[in-house]
């Protein structure tokens, strides 16, 4: 039989200074004007995640010693206050899985039951984004997200691969992944930056590591300048927190794209091989892990090669691991020269796919017609996989502010 590999979402309480968290850590400036950005920073939407609190409190509170001004508003806030607590990466559901439309229709007319931990969760982190982004108008609104993995290796960043997401997430100089709103539905991220605001997640690094919350302050530093909260020339030892980054992240390719996602299927008992880190080079057929689904153990291939991204080394969580290929730069060129050109309707020239007369900005494509290299080239104007109905696939164009 198969253990399934235990990190510290199985504690049974979680350290001292995660107790009673407030859901607002801190707001800089704490009456300032509604103008210019507002910056949402999230730490702990997962439990078992604290690096990102942590993070979030030295940086507000060093703001605040060094006596810098923000332009703008700096909101801290606490994902999962209560799985944090216990040292869990969710009690009841993933609250990083629950932020779809549907869901938050029903939240909102009450058809999803309080009682349950992460629907308490999400309706007082949904008000605290409401409450502020209402109290603009504001020049823009901004997420960043801090996570950590429990596998080890270098941070990186997720984002959605709008136009407005690409300048905030490349000022950070750590490896940009995408595609991830394709693997995975319903992400805080995603939710984010579908109402077409800048939304950035940072992965720190190992959930444990001091290391993780020393990328997520350094991240946070430079996202205050490069949103333009704060100037470079205030900011104390701005060029440490950078060389940070790139130190630990060198020699690994700037852009990967998410190309494959193990699911484990429900019930099953899962453990990833010991020893992979993220960006790992893989091999096509290398066994990455073991799963017993009730039907006799077998080994778990990648079916690709590329580098190997959030080996699953927790007990909670339905992502095995994912693979990814390296994007050159010229294509992300490329796709943006496309998107801001308005070239959409090239598309419409392409064997097999249509225009969706229902969906605003949606668009079929016949699998039996449309063979070659047809996702590859919707992503480069801008429209990323949404929903696969039989032999048709539906595609949905990302929110680009151009």
């Amino acid at each position: 039989m198969v253990a399934a590999r235990l990190s510290s979402n199985a504690v049974q309480g979680g350290p001292a200074d995660l107790q009673a968290l407030p859901r607002v850590l801190g707001v800089q400036p704490a009456r300032g004007a509604a103008r210019g950005t507002l910056l949402f920073v999230v730490g702990g939407v997962h439990g078992n995640e604290p690096a990102g609190v942590r993070a979030i409190r030295k940086v507000l509170a060093e703001i605040e010693a060094y006596g810098l001004v923000v332009e703008g508003r700096v909101v801290g806030l606490v994902g999962n206050a209560t799985a944090l607590a216990q040292g869990k990466r969710f009690l009841g559901t993933d609250l990083n899985r629950l932020w779809t439309d549907a869901r938050l229709e029903a939240l909102r007319s009450d058809e999803v039951s309080a009682r349950e931990p992460e629907t308490r969760e999400q309706c007082a982190l949904l008000a605290a984004f409401e409450e502020h982004i209402a109290a603009g108008p504001w020049a823009r609104v901004v997420l960043l997200d801090l996570h950590s993995t429990s596998a080890g290796g270098a941070p990186f960043t997720i984002i959605s691969d709008t136009l407005q997401n690409r300048p905030v997430a490349f000022a950070l100089p750590v490896p940009v992944l995408l595609g991830l709103e394709e693997r995975i539905e319903g992400t805080l991220l995603s939710w984010f930056a579908d109402q077409g605001h800048v939304a950035v997640c940072l992965e720190g690094g190992q959930n444990e590591l001091p290391s993780t919350v020393d990328h997520h302050v350094a991240a946070l530093w430079l996202t205050l300048v490069s949103a333009g909260l704060l100037r470079a020339a205030d900011v104390p030892g701005l060029a440490a927190q950078r060389a940070r980054l790139e130190n630990s992240a060198r020699n690994l390719p700037a852009v990967v794209e998410l190309r494959y996602r193990f699911a484990i299927p429900e019930g099953a008992l899962f453990e990833m091989r010991p020893g992979f880190q993220n960006f790992q080079p893989v091999r096509r057929g290398e066994a990455l892990a073991r799963i017993d689904p009730g039907s006799g153990e077998r080994e778990v291939q990648s079916p690709l090669s590329g580098r190997v991204l959030m080996p699953r080394y927790q007990a909670l969580g339905d992502d095995g691991f994912f693979v990814g290929r390296e994007v050159r730069p010229l294509w992300l060129e490329l796709s943006g020269w496309l998107r801001r050109a308005r070239l959409g309707w090239l598309l419409l020239l392409m064997p097999g796919v249509h225009r969706d007369p229902l969906k605003h900005g949606e668009l079929s494509v016949d699998r039996r017609v449309a063979r070659w290299f047809t996702v590859e080239i919707l992503h480069l104007f801008g429209y990323r996989w949404r929903t696969r109905e039989g032999r048709t696939v539906r595609f949905v164009r990302r929110r680009d502010a151009v």
